[in-house]
């Protein structure tokens, strides 16, 4: 038996301005673009953020549009994404979760876009999901958990590619 048992709603790039919950975050990283998209789109992304246990494609490379990744979130949660946008010339890619192995939401998605800043490089990170049917409230009562995650994902990445001023 898969443990991912509760399946997610497709979406696309339209979302990140739908979703009834959002967050965008725009991280000024002392690294350069080209640095920051190798580590993105390495075989283990994300393995500086300490909320993320293991982060794998299970696709073989080359990666793009199609890719399919799992991530283990908080150590319990795991999800299966599927990367309907990658753009190694814009340097951005995005996915959405096709299945989770709690019944926490019914949409979920990420865009990363790496960008070019005056002495290295801005990641605009963003975040989008609808609760799962029943689980508004519950979650709008976990935004708290669910923000302290989020900045966790940011204090990490920074301290990862170090920032490019000081965060005070």
């Amino acid at each position: 038996m898969s443990a991912f048992r509760y399946e997610l709603e497709p979406v696309d790039e339209s979302y990140f301005e739908s979703a009834p919950m959002r967050w965008r975050v725009g991280l000024e990283l002392a690294a350069g673009p080209d640095e920051v998209w190798a580590e993105l789109t390495s075989p283990r992304p994300l393995s500086w953020c300490r909320a993320l246990g293991d982060v794998h494609y299970t696709t073989e490379p080359p990666y793009g549009v199609g890719t399919i990744r799992e991530a283990r979130v908080l150590g319990a949660y795991r999800m299966r994404e599927h990367f309907f946008r990658w753009d190694e010339a814009e340097r951005r890619k995005s996915f959405y979760a096709t299945e989770g192995t709690l019944p926490l939401f019914g949409s979920f998605a990420e865009d990363y876009h790496v960008l070019p800043f005056a002495g290295g490089s801005k990641l605009v990170w963003s975040f989008a999901f609808t609760p799962w049917q029943g689980l508004d409230s519950a979650l709008q009562l976990g935004r708290p958990l669910t923000e302290s995650m989020l900045a966790s994902l940011v204090k990490d990445t920074r301290a990862h590619f170090g920032p490019l001023t000081e965060v005070h």
